[in-house]
C-alpha cells in the first residue's frame, strides 16, 4: 500500500464524516419539526371552530383597557403623594416605632397576659409585680428608641411617655398615634378632593367594561368547554388511528383482533362544533351593545379628564393615557364590526400557519386557552443582542489584532495572544454567574448616578437586560474575532508592505493605508463568524438576558436595549427538557432549531462570500 494514499484516504475521509455529521443534523430536524406546520394548521383550526378566535376579537384590544387604567391609577397616585407623604411617612414611623417597643419586651409582656388570661383571674397581688416590670422594661426600651426627624421634640418626648406606658390592657391606642393617624386621613381627604375629577374619570373609566368583560368570560368560558371536547376527540381519534395501522401490519391472527377489538372501543363521539359556534355568534347583537355602552363610558371619562395633574410626570402619563383612548375606542367598534364578518368554517391556509409562525408576535405555551408560536419575539431578542455584541466586540478585537501583529514587541505578543485566546476556555456558563452577580448590579449601579441621567434607558429597571448578555458575549467573541484577524493581516503579501517602505511611507501609513485596507476582507470574515458565534450561545443569554418573551418597546429609542427579552437559543434550552416528545410545542422548537440551523449557515457563507469577494491578489 502506498502511504501516500493511505494519508489521502484518512483525510478524506476525516472531510467526509463532517459532512455526514452536518447532513444528519439537518435530516434530524427536519424530521422532528417537519410535522409542525400540518400540526400548528389543525390546532389554529380548532381554535377558530371551536369560537375561541370570535372570543378574542373583543377580549384582545378590552385587555388594552387594564394597561390604561393602570396608568390612570399610577396619575392618581403620583398625584396624591405630594400632599400624602408627609402625614404618611409620620403615621407609618410611629406605628413602626410602636411595634419595635413592644417586641424588645416580649418576656413582660407574654408574663402578664397569661397572668390576664388564667381562670380564675390572677389576684391584684400577682399582677401589680407584673406590672411594675413591664412599665420598668418598657421605659427602658422607650428611652432608647430611634426617633427619626419627621416629628418634633416634644412629639418625641410624647412617643416616649406613650410607648413607656404601653401594656396589654389597655386597648386603644396611644393618642399621639390615634391623632398622626387623624391627620393622614384627613390629608387624603384633602388630596382626593383636590382632585376629585381625575379620580371620579379614572374609577368610572375602570368599572366602564365590568359588564362586557362578564359576557365575554362566559362566552370563552363556553368556547373553552367545546375546545376541551374537540381535542379530546382528536387523542382518542389519533390512538383510534394507530391501533388500527398496527391491527393491519400484524401477522398474528389473535393480536390482530385484539388491536381491533381495543381500537373499537375507543371510538369517541365527534363534537358539534358549528352547533357550539352558533351558540356564541347567536349573541353578536348583545356584544356589540356592550362594546358600545363600554366604548361611550369610556369616552366620557375620557372628556371628564383633567388638563393637569398633581406632577410634571404624572401629568405626561395623564396625557399619554387621553391620547390613547381614542384609538383603543376605534379599535374597540372596529373589533365589534368584525363580529358579522368571522365564520368559524373558513379554512386556515398552510400559508396562514406559516404568518402566524415566522411573522407572530406571541409565543404563549402551556395556555388554558390556545398556545401561540410567534417567532418574532424571540428572533428580535436574538438579533439586539447580537448586534450589542459584535459593535461592542469589533473594535476591541480588530484593534487588539492591529497592535499585536503590527506594533507589539515579541514579549508583548507572548502575553497578549494567550491571555486572548484563554477567554475561549472559559465556560460559558461560569460567565452567566458573573453577568448575574456581577455585570448587572454594575450596570444598574452606574445607571442611577445623577450626572448619567441622560443616557437614555437610565436608571435601568432590570439588570437582567440585553445589553448584559450582548456585553458578555461580545467578550466570548472578542477571541474568535481577535485570531482571524490577526490572521488577515499575516496574510496581507509581504510584496504590499515593501513597496509602501520603498515609497517612503511611514509605519503608521503603512498599517492603516496597505496592510489593514488588503486584509479587510479576513476582517469581515472575522467579523461574520464573531456574528454567528454570539448568535448561536445558548448559556448566557439564558442566565442574563431577562427571558421576558415580548418584541422589545423600541420606541423607547436608544433605551431598548436595557429591556429583558428571550432568545432563539434561549427558548430552546428552557423548554425542550419540559414539552412532551411530538407534541406541537415540540415541534415547534425544532422549527425554532431549524431557522436557527439556517442562520448559522447563512452567516457561514456570507463570511466566505466576502473573503473571497475582496481577496487581495497575491503578488
Amino acid at each position: 500500500m502506498d502511504p501516500q494514499k493511505v494519508i489521502k484516504h484518512f483525510f478524506g475521509a476525516n472531510a467526509s464524516v463532517a459532512v455526514i455529521v452536518l447532513v444528519l443534523i439537518m435530516v434530524f430536524l427536519l424530521r422532528e419539526g417537519i410535522d409542525f406546520l400540518p400540526t400548528y394548521r389543525h390546532e389554529l383550526q380548532t381554535y377558530r371552530r371551536a369560537g375561541l378566535e370570535f372570543c378574542d376579537l373583543i377580549d384582545r384590544p378590552l385587555k388594552e383597557h387594564q394597561d390604561i387604567s393602570s396608568g390612570l391609577r399610577q396619575v392618581v397616585s403620583a398625584s396624591l403623594e405630594p400632599l400624602v407623604k408627609t402625614a404618611r411617612d409620620r403615621r407609618d414611623a410611629a406605628f413602626l416605632l410602636k411595634r419595635q417597643a413592644e417586641e424588645a419586651i416580649p418576656h413582660q409582656r407574654e408574663a402578664l397576659e397569661h397572668a390576664l388570661e388564667q381562670t380564675p383571674p390572677a389576684t391584684p397581688e400577682v399582677l401589680e409585680p407584673l406590672r411594675q416590670d413591664l412599665r420598668k422594661a418598657a421605659a427602658a426600651t422607650a428611652a432608647t428608641l430611634p426617633y427619626p426627624e419627621l416629628f418634633t421634640a416634644e412629639e418625641k418626648k410624647r412617643l416616649q411617655a406613650e410607648f413607656a406606658a404601653l401594656t396589654p390592657e389597655a386597648a386603644d391606642l396611644p393618642p399621639l398615634l390615634q391623632a398622626l393617624a387623624a391627620e393622614f386621613s384627613a390629608r387624603d381627604r384633602e388630596g382626593r378632593a383636590e382632585f376629585d375629577a381625575l379620580i371620579t374619570a379614572q374609577e368610572e373609566f375602570e368599572e366602564a367594561p365590568e359588564a362586557l368583560q362578564e359576557l365575554v368570560d362566559e362566552l370563552k368560558e363556553h368556547a373553552q368547554e367545546a375546545k376541551e371536547k374537540a381535542d379530546e376527540f382528536h387523542v382518542l381519534e389519533q390512538n383510534r388511528q394507530r391501533l388500527l395501522e398496527a391491527a393491519a401490519k400484524a401477522k398474528n391472527a389473535d393480536e390482530k383482533a385484539s388491536l381491533t377489538e381495543e381500537a373499537d372501543a375507543s371510538v369517541a363521539e365527534p363534537v358539534n362544533l358549528e352547533a357550539s359556534t352558533q351558540e356564541l355568534t347567536a349573541r353578536v347583537g348583545e356584544l356589540r351593545e356592550q362594546v358600545e355602552k363600554y366604548v361611550l363610558a369610556a369616552e366620557k371619562a375620557a372628556t371628564a379628564l383633567p388638563a393637569e395633574a398633581g406632577t410634571p410626570e404624572a401629568t405626561r402619563q395623564l396625557q399619554q393615557a387621553r391620547a390613547s383612548l381614542p384609538a383603543h375606542a376605534k379599535e374597540m367598534r372596529q373589533a365589534a364590526a368584525d363580529l358579522d364578518q368571522w365564520r368559524a368554517d373558513k379554512p386556515v391556509s398552510m400559508l396562514t400557519v406559516v404568518g402566524a409562525f415566522f411573522f407572530g408576535t406571541q409565543w404563549i405555551t402551556n395556555s388554558s386557552w390556545q398556545d401561540f408560536f410567534g417567532f418574532v419575539p424571540l428572533l428580535t431578542g436574538s438579533v439586539v443582542i447580537a448586534l450589542i455584541a459584535v459593535l461592542i466586540a469589533t473594535p476591541i478585537s480588530v484593534i487588539a489584532a492591529i497592535y499585536t501583529n503590527q506594533f507589539a514587541t515579541d514579549r508583548e505578543k507572548e502575553i497578549i495572544k494567550p491571555v486572548i485566546e484563554f477567554i475561549q476556555a472559559i465556560p460559558s456558563v461560569v460567565l452567566g454567574f458573573i453577568g448575574i452577580s456581577l455585570v448587572g448590579n454594575l450596570i444598574k449601579d452606574v445607571s442611577e448616578w445623577g450626572w448619567l441621567q441622560w443616557v437614555p434607558g437610565f436608571p435601568i429597571q432590570e439588570r437582567l437586560n440585553m445589553f448584559n448578555a450582548g456585553c458578555l458575549l461580545a467578550f466570548m467573541a472578542v477571541p474568535t474575532m481577535f485570531s482571524l484577524s490577526e490572521d488577515a493581516l499575516n496574510n496581507v503579501p509581504r510584496s504590499y508592505i515593501d513597496a509602501s517602505d520603498a515609497l517612503g511611507a511611514t509605519k503608521l501609513q503603512t498599517v492603516f493605508r496597505v496592510i489593514v485596507p488588503a486584509g479587510i476582507s479576513g476582517i469581515l470574515s472575522a467579523i461574520l463568524l464573531g456574528l454567528g458565534r454570539v448568535i448561536g450561545e445558548t448559556m448566557v443569554v439564558l442566565l442574563v438576558a431577562g427571558n421576558r418573551i415580548a418584541i422589545p418597546d423600541f420606541s423607547a429609542g436608544p433605551g431598548v436595549i436595557f429591556q429583558p427579552a428571550h432568545t432563539l437559543t434561549g427558548i430552546i434550552a428552557q423548554e425542550l427538557g419540559e414539552v412532551s416528545r411530538g407534541s406541537a410545542h415540540w415541534q415547534a422548537l425544532f422549527m425554532v432549531g431549524i431557522v436557527l440551523f439556517a442562520i448559522s449557515l447563512l452567516v457561514n457563507w456570507c463570511a466566505r462570500t466576502v473573503a473571497r469577494r475582496f481577496e487581495p491578489h497575491k503578488a
